[in-house]
């Protein structure tokens, strides 16, 4: 896992999702360095990590980006979240980061890099993998 913590707050990369990046920087190199600045940029930046867990937030300015939850996790008791980096084109711009809050540890686990046309599904082999990262990291549910 990658990207350590403020004195507060954490952002780390599960490896789940470090594979991820690692495959859309051999796909794409500059939409996995934008995806690596925004996460870089968050795990210093408190104000932004704030903001990952605001239903339909939407940042403007220099790191543009917008944050939804996704319902059918919430609806099984798991709290999962997407940011869509609005400042991404043409292909980068098909990505998703998909991530929780564990309110204890006070920190912000990535557990995948997705693509747009994702299917949030829990039956998604994808969803599953997901899924499984948050029961092994044991983020509380809800």
């Amino acid at each position: 896992m990658r990207y350590s913590s403020s004195r507060t707050y954490s952002l780390v990369l599960h490896a789940d999702a470090e594979a991820d990046l690692n495959r859309i920087y051999g796909e794409d190199e500059g939409a996995g360095a934008d995806i690596d600045v925004f996460l870089e940029e968050a795990k210093n930046n408190q104000e932004t990590l704030d903001n990952l867990t605001r239903k339909g937030y939407v940042q403007y300015g220099e790191w543009p980006f917008n944050v939804k939850e996704w319902e059918e996790a919430k609806r099984s008791k798991y709290i999962l979240w997407r940011v869509r980096l609005l400042w991404l084109e043409g292909p980068a711009a098909k990505y998703r980061i998909v991530y929780a809050f564990h309110p204890i540890q006070y920190r912000y686990y990535i557990l995948g890099i997705v693509e747009r046309n994702f299917n949030y599904d829990l039956k998604h082999e994808r969803s599953k993998k997901i899924i499984a990262a948050y029961d092994d990291l044991n983020i509380p549910r809800y």
